[in-house]
This record gives C-alpha cells, sequence and structure tokens, in this order.
C-alpha cells in the first residue's frame, strides 16, 4: 500500500456573507455548520478506514478550511477546528498543515486572525473589475471591504494567495489581475466559471478557455515573478516528466488520474466527495463521516478512472503530466468519470509552450526560474509570519489569540 499525500478540502459552512452571482451559499443557513466535534468524528472515521477503503494510507495531510464563508463561523470554533486536524495528524504519526479560503469582506483585525491562525497560508477570491461579486448586490461595497483587508494583510503580513474565476470573453480583466499580483507579490490561481448553486451561469466554451489560458501564460511564463496556477503545476510536472524524474506528488487536486487516493471534501452534514466541485455540483457522495460509511459503489465509479481514460489520453505525449486532465470536468461536460474534459486543447498547448521553452533554454534553466518563484513565495510567507509573532509580542498576547 502506497504512502502519499492527501487534500482535505473542509467546508465548515455553506452559508456566505456575500452574494456572488454565479453561487447560491449566501442564501445558505448560518447555523447549519461543522462543528469541531463532527469535524472530529469524521476525520478519525477518515483517517482509520482510508487504508482499507481508498488504499492509501497518508503521511502528509494539507487541509484547507473554506465554505461558503469562513469568517461566518466564530473564531473561537475555527481554532478547535485547525486544533482537531493537527491532533488527529499528531497521534497518528502524520505530518501536517492548515490553511483556509476567505473572502476578505471582514474588518482587517479579523483578516489579520485568519493569517495568523493558518500560518499565512490564507487564500481568498480577488475581483478588481467586474460587477459578479457583490454584497447585497453592490460590487462596490465587495471590493472596499475587500480591498481595506487585503491591503492590511500586505502592508502587516505578506500578501494573501487568491483565486481569479475566468469568466467567458474577460481575458482582458484576467491580464489586469495577473499583472497586479504580480506587483503585489501575490501568488494567483486561474479557474473558469463554475455553477456554485446557479444553473443559468454561462460557461467558458473550450475555444475561449483556450484562448484566455493560453494568453495568460504567455504573460506569465519565464516573465513574472510569481506563481500562478495551474500553470506552475503544469511545468513542474511536465519537467520532471522530460528529466525522468518521475511524477510530481502534489496536494493540487487538478491533473490527477486517481483523486480518489488523492482528495476528500468534508460537508457540514459528514457528506465525503473526492473534491469541491464534486460536492458542489450534487454528484454522489462517496461515504459519510459522521455515520461512519464509505460508498464503495460511487467508491469503485471514480477510482476506476486511472485504469480507463479515453482513448486519446492513452496515445498523449502528454499522458504522465497531465494525468487525463480533471476527472469533475469530464463529468460536468457530460463525458462520464472516464472521458476527456473539452479544455484538453488548452492543457496541450501550454505543455507545447513548455517544450519549447526546455528545447531552447534547457531543462535546468526552466526549473531555476519556477524553482525561485517557491523559494520567494515561501519566503514571503515567513516573513509575514514573523511581522505577525512580532506584533503580538509588542501587544504582549499570544498568537492567534
Amino acid at each position: 500500500m502506497l504512502a502519499k499525500p492527501l487534500t482535505l478540502h473542509i467546508r465548515l459552512t455553506r452559508s456566505c456573507n456575500a452574494d456572488c452571482g454565479y453561487c447560491s451559499s449566501w442564501q445558505e443557513s448560518p447555523d447549519d455548520r461543522l462543528t469541531p466535534e463532527n469535524l472530529r468524528k469524521s476525520l478519525t472515521f477518515i483517517l482509520d478506514t482510508a487504508g482499507e477503503a481508498l488504499g492509501v494510507s497518508p503521511t502528509h495531510i494539507t487541509a484547507q478550511f473554506l465554505g461558503g464563508e469562513i469568517a461566518m463561523v466564530p473564531m473561537r470554533e475555527l481554532k478547535e477546528h485547525a486544533q482537531v486536524v493537527r491532533e488527529l495528524c499528531d497521534a497518528r504519526g502524520i505530518s501536517c498543515v492548515v490553511g483556509g479560503q476567505s473572502n476578505l469582506i471582514v474588518s482587517e483585525r479579523k483578516a489579520a486572525q485568519l493569517y495568523d491562525l493558518y500560518d499565512g497560508r490564507i487564500g481568498t477570491s480577488i475581483d478588481l473589475t467586474s460587477n459578479t461579486r457583490t454584497i447585497k448586490g453592490d460590487a462596490e461595497k465587495y471590493r472596499l471591504i475587500w480591498k481595506s483587508a487585503d491591503t492590511y494583510l500586505r502592508k502587516n503580513r505578506s500578501a494573501p494567495g487568491a483565486i481569479y474565476v475566468v469568466e467567458p470573453g474577460a481575458t482582458k480583466d484576467a491580464i489586469k489581475h495577473l499583472m497586479d499580483s504580480a506587483r503585489k507579490g501575490r501568488t494567483l490561481t486561474f479557474r473558469p466559471i463554475f455553477k456554485g448553486g446557479i444553473k443559468q451561469v454561462q460557461l467558458n466554451s473550450a475555444l475561449d478557455m483556450q484562448e484566455a489560458m493560453v494568453e495568460l501564460f504567455d504573460h506569465w511564463f519565464m516573465k513574472l515573478p510569481t506563481i500562478v496556477e495551474p500553470f506552475y503545476q503544469l511545468c513542474e510536472a511536465r519537467l520532471n516528466e522530460v528529466s525522468g524524474l518521475g511524477r510530481v506528488e502534489s496536494t493540487s487536486c487538478a491533473f490527477q488520474s486517481d483523486c480518489t487516493t488523492k482528495s476528500i471534501n468534508i460537508d457540514p452534514n459528514g457528506d465525503l466527495h473526492v473534491c469541491l466541485e464534486m460536492a458542489d455540483s450534487g454528484l454522489p457522495p462517496i461515504g459519510n463521516g459522521l455515520l461512519g460509511k464509505w460508498d464503495e459503489q460511487a467508491l469503485s465509479v471514480y477510482s476506476s478512472r486511472s485504469e480507463n481514460l479515453h482513448k486519446d489520453c492513452l496515445s498523449c505525449p502528454y499522458l504522465k503530466s497531465c494525468q487525463g486532465g480533471c476527472m469533475y470536468e469530464a463529468i460536468a461536460q457530460g463525458q462520464g468519470s472516464h472521458g476527456k474534459s473539452f479544455h484538453c486543447s488548452t492543457w496541450k498547448s501550454i505543455f507545447g509552450r513548455i517544450d519549447k521553452a526546455i528545447s531552447t533554454h534547457g531543462a535546468e534553466v526552466v526549473r531555476d526560474w519556477i524553482h525561485r518563484l517557491a523559494t520567494k513565495h515561501e519566503n514571503q510567507r515567513d516573513e509575514g509570519v514573523a511581522k505577525s509573532i512580532v506584533r503580538h509580542t509588542e501587544e504582549g498576547g499570544s498568537k492567534c489569540s
């Protein structure tokens, strides 16, 4: 049985303090949340049975707390949740890191508390231009509060990483966010727009997605001094393959054909899904942690993907780097759990550009560039955590108090 990293997405609540255009979380009750006690029960079940049920004994866990919006949960509970994960992992000799995802529609003080609680591993969502992210329909109010919290963290800690949702026809806006993140030392993740409970959302077409992502990649690759995903992950995977170093055991959730051994999402009611997106889309869960059971049929269907990839994937020169793409995307696009995502052409185009750079400059030059990005990112977070410790010491308190 292989020992591998496991990513946990722990949804503490489905409720949110914003009302973004593609998401229905704001309609959820803030009282329906995952308690620390229920998290302990669910995670204990997962860790005690994952070896037999999933075929993996994790030696490292990356736990990310998210919503809805985690700021809807009292800080006391957030601390308890983090402690539960650390205690259960420590008792089993499993290393772990915890992080959180917040929209940062919070006060400066609350933003600092979240940053400190997760040792700087706090992510957010960014939208500096559109009217999609709102508070009671007001996009400017959303931006005003977000900018206040973000500016405070950049000044007094470090820049939080951010997700930018790429909507159809929004390439120019995406480039603006890319350049802004590069100037501010922010890691950035691009993801296509998704249906977060709103069926009327217009998704990215294959062509629109390819044109947008390739243009963004060309603006970033070997030019900008910040990590941008999924480009960084694709570069790392491709470099390892062409250099004969084997597959990257990433804790990121995309581009893995064996998702069921790498990722679990825990919902407030205890339902277990392979990932957050599959939970949001209403796909069958793979079990329930509170009930202490796995759904063997669902697990069998999802886990069979790695041995039954689309025939085009099996003959693709980028198979080892891409792993057949995202299973959720294939299912959401009506291709089934063994299908190929419509965005295959996007990733092929990007891999082709990486190969050209390796041929032109050499693998070590490209590897050195992405290594510098990772080092810079970790140094910035370390400096932010150090600022946090100094500030708490000067105030005569303890961290996260």
